[in-house]
């Protein structure tokens, strides 16, 4: 196992570029912490393998990997085209159809949306392939809703369709995301996110399906509508996690606003200690280049120095000719920015013990020369109650529990360790904790570390003693790691 070294997590899109053992175990050793899976694509078959490669590449290596299953959600989609694809000329008409309408008419193309007539009115604007292409509503007539082509070009079958000024009557959860979910708990998925969330409910509703099956599977909620960021508080109350989806987020609104949107997402999740995930073309170019741009590095630096938990890869190593590469891209420019970073202290939400324990662990982190903080953890959080405070030191969490170590591959700063705690004192561990960190180069005998946790050992509560402890010499050291 390596060291810590980047602290700001990497999230791969697994797909046909990056989806066989020996890429897979390059994408780890590159810095991959969270593997993705998009089930907009692909067929169980597939996922199953990749699910199956991972988890073994990753118990090979020693190193922790979450899992994240991406449902598709209510994404609109022009249907099949009988070329595959059609030329829109600017100052044309377009009609719209339900595919269950569609022929093979000229000027016309089918959609995965029946309701577009109920709901569409003169003056609609509608966004095609990520709005790359713009039509304008004239006319509905019965289920055809008539259109002018404002911007033209080529469009293709299968891509997506925006109507940024409707609020659509789509569910949260679509009968295809329903059995995506039964796979993906049948599975052992770590992370579940619901794509388009507009209201609190949509997670709640997700994870009462969840509940229903017997799982308590995180869920994460994908910010890529008007409506999720009118009500970003509620749904971050809501959510396990957020991810700031900046490709239908940009689509949907002027492409201007997203950035300062993106700050202030990834500003509130970091206040309530809520990882989050910043997506879509960090490194775009590299799905063809060996090399990003000048702005796309800028980019991922300023998403890191926001406070993103994590950056996600998703073209780019899913089918892109570079995927190891973009990962390493973002763990050097993570290394590069990281130590020049200082976060802002929030002040606590709410007056608690922990509040206190915090705020200690964020003076000693100033004040000491610490090589690193060991968090010892039930549940996790006392691991993301020490990254919330972005400590000089890196975190190494130690938990007993598999689904625990694998989600904490997710938080900032954080190097989890399955271990198993025994049933006695502090005291009884250490001489464990203390070869352990040795062994995996995370210290050296006379560094100084920080332990936190919760007393007693091996009880899920709340984290309640600080413990500031040098490491002893080689003879002093146990010899059984944990």
């Amino acid at each position: 196992m390596k060291p810590l070294i980047h602290r700001t997590k990497i999230v791969a899109t697994i797909g046909p570029a990056s989806d066989s053992p020996a890429i897979i175990r390059s994408l780890l050793n590159a810095g991959m912490n969270v593997a993705r899976l998009n089930f907009s694509h692909g067929d169980y078959s597939d996922h199953a393998q990749r699910i199956q490669r991972l988890r073994s590449a990753a118990a090979e290596m020693d190193l922790p990997l979450m899992i994240l299953q991406d449902l598709q959600g209510p994404k609109i989609r022009v249907g099949s085209l009988p070329q595959d694809f059609i030329c829109l000329q600017p100052h044309t008409s377009l009609t719209l159809v339900p595919n269950a309408d569609f022929s093979a008419q000229p000027h016309t193309v089918g959609i995965d949306y029946p309701d577009l007539a109920e709901e569409a009115i003169p003056g609609t604007p509608i966004l095609l392939d990520d709005g790359l292409l713009e039509l304008r509503v004239e006319a509905v007539q019965g289920r055809a809703v008539q259109c002018l082509v404002i911007k033209g070009g080529l469009l293709k079958s299968r891509k997506g369709v925006n109507l940024p000024t409707l609020n659509l009557r789509l569910p949260s959860v679509t009968a295809k995301d329903e059995q995506d979910l039964g796979f993906g708990i049948d599975q052992g998925v770590d992370l579940i996110s619901l794509s388009f969330v507009r209201h609190s409910d949509d997670i709640r509703h997700l994870k009462r399906l969840l509940t229903a099956q017997g799982s308590q599977i995180p869920v994460l909620a994908k910010l890529e509508k008007p409506q999720a960021i009118a009500n970003l508080d509620a749904i971050i109350e809501a959510s396990d996690a957020i991810m700031v989806a900046r490709g239908d987020l940009g689509v949907e609104l002027n492409p201007e606003k997203v950035p300062l949107i993106q700050k202030k997402i990834i500003q509130r999740c970091n206040e309530r200690g809520k990882p989050v995930i910043t997506a879509t073309q960090m490194l775009d170019s590299m799905i063809e280049h060996s090399r990003p741009t000048r702005a796309e590095a800028s980019d991922v630096a300023n998403a890191i120095i926001d406070g993103t938990d994590a950056v996600m890869l998703s073209g780019e190593s899913a089918i892109g000719k570079y995927p190891v590469e973009a990962v390493k891209m973002l763990a050097k420019i993570a290394i590069a920015v990281e130590p020049a970073i200082e976060f802002a202290n929030y002040p606590p939400t709410r007056i608690e013990d922990t509040d206190a324990i915090s705020e200690a662990l964020h003076a000693i982190d100033d004040t000491l020369d610490l090589q690193c903080i060991v968090a010892l953890t039930e549940t996790g959080y006392t691991a993301r109650l020490a990254s919330q405070e972005r400590p000089k030191a890196p975190i190494v969490a130690y938990t007993p529990h598999e689904h625990i170590y694998r989600y904490l591959s997710l938080i900032w700063g954080i190097r989890p360790v399955l271990t198993q705690f025994p049933n006695s004192s502090l005291e009884h561990l250490l001489p464990k904790i203390e070869a352990d960190l040795v062994q995996r180069q995370f210290a050296a005998p006379g560094d100084k570390i920080l332990i936190m946790g919760g007393l007693p050992m091996g009880t899920a509560g709340g984290t309640n003693f600080l413990k500031i402890h040098t490491l002893p010499q080689p003879t002093d050291l146990g010899a059984e790691s944990p």
